[in-house]
């Protein structure tokens, strides 16, 4: 019994890396999404009352896309968590049981790295939408008829 607690501390301390390394990830998702609302608000305002609507209208149209892109982002860094609680939970209760359905261990932590590297595409798609966003706010891009 004591070399079963043994291996179930093991896998815990290991699988503590990944949720630790999924817990900066988020931090880092939630303060580019705070901070592309918080653009989003004051651009939004500013269009309201400044007279430059076509460069403005553009420049929220692109922080709408980057604000949904960090949402579904947020979305599927949460879903590797879930897999990796599941991957975690089952090693668990397999090893427990003296019982091992590969099958099971390798879904989850597939669908884990799946979902990780497809929240980083997105989190790379937002940065490339931010220098988009602050290239027509310092007026690099024009605003041509086609783009309005």
């Amino acid at each position: 019994m004591p070399e079963l607690l043994d291996q179930i501390v093991n896998l815990v301390i290991h699988s503590l890396v990944l949720f630790s390394s999924l817990g900066i990830f988020v931090l880092t998702l939630n303060a580019r999404y705070i901070h592309a609302v918080f653009l989003l608000r004051g651009v939004h305002g500013e269009l309201k009352t400044c007279q430059k609507s076509a460069a403005l209208e553009m420049e929220l149209n692109s922080l709408i896309y980057r604000c949904r892109l960090l949402k579904w982002s947020f979305v599927l860094i949460l879903c590797s968590a879930m897999s990796s609680c599941i991957f975690l939970m089952s090693s668990i209760f397999f090893r427990m049981i003296d019982n091992t359905h590969i099958e099971t261990l390798i879904v989850s932590i597939v669908a884990s790295v799946f979902f990780i590297l497809s929240s980083m595409i997105l989190l790379l798609m937002e940065v490339i939408s931010s220098f988009k966003d602050t290239l027509i706010h310092i007026g690099h891009i024009e605003i041509t008829q086609e783009s309005q």
